[in-house]
């Protein structure tokens, strides 16, 4: 449990170092932020297939080891807890109101739906608490991710040696977390607000991994059969992220090519990473 907190607070302070340029430059290219989240979402790519799905099988077929099929019944397992965690962000998404981290409110397909009844659009202060309630809902499952990563060496699932699951998700998230930091950061920056508040709202939106960690860590202690499941909820989650926020804004300013390399470039380099972990 403690291994797991620490991790996802590691994670969660890479968003206050990445947002710390704040302070001395209003906004980064559009070139440079598509090629930062690029790299970014090959980290996460690459840490939900080697750190998630595959132990989530893995673990499976130790489970079912004594039934008939275990190998299709972990992979039918990994495929349900996908779909559970697709599921519960494309809800999260839907129902809760936010401006999204990463996409301006203007983005096409991405704005916030306001009624009449709501009075209209929000102004530029309720802008910058929706963009810091978006990464708070992005965040949780992230931390759910690292404490699903290392609820198996913590609750006897795995040995200890598989620790370095976690920390390669964690790792992963923190990675991701530097760009994100500083992108929502400017964002906050050029709704007027001062570089301080800024960078503060970007720490703050950081928190929400510990709880999520903590979830985590607490569900599968409690009830260890949902481990495979469970790291593939948290693998869902992240691939949702990737490709609903991340993929997108790296292709809008027309840097596809260069997005696509550096994509390449952070899936290449969890890889590595991975293998010695």
């Amino acid at each position: 449990m403690a291994a797991g907190v620490q991790a996802s607070l590691l994670a969660a302070m890479a968003t206050a170092v990445g947002a710390l340029p704040v302070f001395l430059v209003q906004r980064v290219s559009k070139r440079q932020e598509s090629a930062l989240l690029a790299f970014a979402a090959g980290v996460m790519l690459a840490a939900a297939v080697f750190a998630l799905l595959l132990p989530s099988i893995e673990a499976g077929q130790a489970m079912l080891s004594a039934t008939a099929t275990p190998v299709q019944g972990a992979a039918a397992l990994t495929a349900i807890g996908l779909a559970l965690g697709m599921g519960l962000m494309m809800a999260i998404d839907r129902f809760m109101p936010h401006e999204h981290a990463v996409l301006p409110p203007a983005a096409a397909g991405h704005a916030t739906q306001w009624t009449a009844e709501d009075g209209g659009a929000p102004g530029a202060p309720q802008r910058a608490w929706l963009m810091v309630l978006a990464l708070l809902i992005h965040n949780i499952p992230e931390g759910l991710a690292v404490g699903a990563a290392y609820a198996g060496a913590e609750f006897g699932t795995q040995d200890a040696s598989e620790v370095g699951a976690g920390a390669s998700v964690a790792l992963a998230i923190g990675l991701q977390n530097m760009p994100e930091g500083l992108i929502v950061a400017m964002a906050v920056r050029t709704l007027g607000r001062p570089a301080w508040q800024a960078w503060g709202l970007a720490v703050l939106t950081g928190l929400a991994e510990p709880l999520g960690a903590i979830l985590g860590l607490s569900v599968l202690g409690a009830l260890p059969a949902l481990y495979p499941i469970g790291l593939a909820l948290a693998a869902g989650a992240m691939i949702f992220v990737v490709s609903h926020e991340i993929i997108p804004e790296t292709h809008r300013h027309g840097f596809e090519g260069l997005a696509s390399a550096t994509l390449m470039a952070g899936f290449i380099f969890m890889l590595m990473l991975d293998a010695v972990v």
